[in-house]
């Protein structure tokens, strides 16, 4: 008899808790993924996309229309070295997105706005499932506010914290830039214009970004 292996599993050692959620309507869930959608400063169609840029851009966008959201991570089990097996499509080491609660069937679900793998809000499970090429993936939910990990290994407590330097990370991840490589830094005297354009283009869309909740 065959087993059906989970492709991806749920790491309570590495995702926050969270006391006081706030959940929102499947309405407002699906406004905010048609608004994310529709801005083409994020350039969802693009795979190797600065996915840490795009979720911290879409964090702050939700969070200026007041939606209460978390961000949803996902990694290869190879590239957190729990086997030597276990990755992602697109040869990703990790990617994530922003995903609003609301109520489905009566429980909690953490619904994944990530206009770059689906054409709609996903559930966790399903998103994470998705993005698994082959198993173990191992997804698991964070503070907003982190943007991303540092380099060497993936732990709970050892993540960069939302800050000035953070937004600038992420406008220049819009503009296809990655500022934390070598070659992203040479490349920044040569964007600038660019990441100028997009940063203002970013918050005139903050500006207008309003959704009922």
């Amino acid at each position: 008899m065959d087993i059906q292996l989970s492709l991806t599993l749920y790491d309570y050692s590495l995702g926050d808790s969270f006391p006081d959620i706030e959940l929102a309507c499947m309405e407002t869930v699906q406004r905010a993924f048609h608004f994310l959608q529709q801005q083409p400063m994020f350039n969802w169609h693009k795979s190797h996309n600065f996915c840490e840029a795009r979720a911290e851009a879409a964090s702050l966008l939700l969070a200026a229309a007041g939606i209460y959201h978390a961000k949803c991570w996902v990694f290869g089990a190879a590239f957190l070295r729990k086997g030597y097996v276990g990755g992602l499509k697109n040869n990703w080491n990790y990617h994530v997105s922003v995903a609003v609660p609301t109520v489905n069937v009566n429980e909690l679900a953490w619904m994944v706005l990530d206009p770059a793998m689906a054409d709609e809000p996903q559930a966790l499970y399903e998103w994470a499932s998705n993005i698994t090429d082959y198993p173990h993936s191992y997804h698991f939910v964070k503070d907003p506010q982190l943007y991303i990990f540092p380099a060497g290994s993936v732990v709970h407590d050892k993540w960069h914290k939302r800050h000035p330097r953070n937004f600038r990370w992420a406008m220049q991840g819009l503009a296809g830039v990655n500022a934390l490589t070598p070659t992203g830094r040479a490349q920044l005297a040569f964007c600038k214009r660019r990441i100028d354009a997009v940063t203002r283009q970013f918050v005139q869309v903050r500006n207008i970004f309003n959704i009922e909740v």
